[in-house]
């Protein structure tokens, strides 16, 4: 396996590949915009599961589980993963800032297991893939603990544009209006399928689904919800088509003919006299 390459165990390979292909850079979270520090984390954690598998960091839980829950670990993993890129994607690769790094990395897991999360250890595991309800507790963690709020709150930027991995609201509103995207049913808006992929609604846009596992529920579920919205569409048909029927017989029975009566006073009660008054009978 190549050192950039996506781990065996994670999602589609295709997908990967594009994520590889994105653009990276080094900054610091709290200037980030919510979108960027969206994708920065997604693509943080998807690393440190590659290297959590490519490195045996299992074994001995070498690499901490809870390192998403250290501030100093997200910092530390977060610059070993741009010095990484840095390194094996230049023009011309050095072996020796490669042996630098796997040197750095030996220390950082040093300093994951005395310094960071010494407390944590819970004793010696067999070497096992990172789960996905282990990515998931990543997932729950917050990479902006311990920045103070003075710096977060100083920081306002302008929409993300859209990638590979991420869309505007602004473009997936109107892909949506051009049948380009497809929602997952007529009552939930908040995942769609567009560009061959699910993509679910994010604080300031949407995020691709690279997980295939959740992208395949979603296939599934999209399809059962097309069925449903048929069936309640032509059930709804029916019942217009009942009730339309039901006011159009009402009006009919309600109309009342123009010769079923009579003016009251073409009416007489008797013969009449020459004057015009009514005789009465004898």
């Amino acid at each position: 396996m190549n050192a950039a390459d996506p781990p065996d165990s994670g999602p589609d390979q295709d997908a990967e590949a594009e994520y590889w292909e994105q653009p990276r850079r080094l900054a610091e979270w709290h200037t980030l915009t919510p979108a960027e520090r969206e994708l920065a984390w997604a693509r943080l954690r998807h690393w440190v599961a590659w290297l959590h598998d490519r490195y045996e960091l299992s074994i001995e839980e070498r690499l901490p589980h809870c390192w998403a829950e250290h501030p100093g670990l997200i910092e530390e993993l977060w610059a070993l993963k741009a010095w990484r890129e840095e390194i094996y994607e230049a023009a011309d690769p050095s072996g020796q800032a490669a042996r630098y790094w796997h040197a750095e990395l030996r220390q950082t897991i040093h300093a994951a297991l005395t310094f960071y999360a010494a407390g944590c250890r819970s004793g010696h595991r067999a070497g096992t893939p990172a789960t996905g309800q282990l990515q998931q507790r990543w997932a729950q963690a917050d990479p902006l603990a311990g920045i103070p709020p003075r710096l977060l709150a100083a920081h306002t930027h302008q929409p993300p544009a859209d990638s590979d991995l991420f869309r505007t609201d602004a473009t997936m509103q109107r892909e949506l209006r051009r049948g380009l995207a497809q929602p997952l049913s007529d009552t939930i808006g908040d995942c769609v399928h567009h560009d061959g992929s699910w993509w679910t609604a994010a604080e300031a846009g949407w995020l691709r689904v690279t997980d295939t596992r959740l992208a395949e529920v979603l296939t599934d579920s999209a399809a059962k919800l097309a069925q449903a919205d048929t069936h309640v569409a032509k059930r709804n048909k029916i019942r217009t088509l009942l009730n339309d029927d039901t006011t159009h017989n009402d009006a009919i029975q309600n109309e009342a003919p123009a010769n079923d009566a009579a003016p009251r006073d073409a009416i007489s009660d008797g013969p009449t006299r020459d004057d015009g008054t009514t005789r009465e009978g004898s």
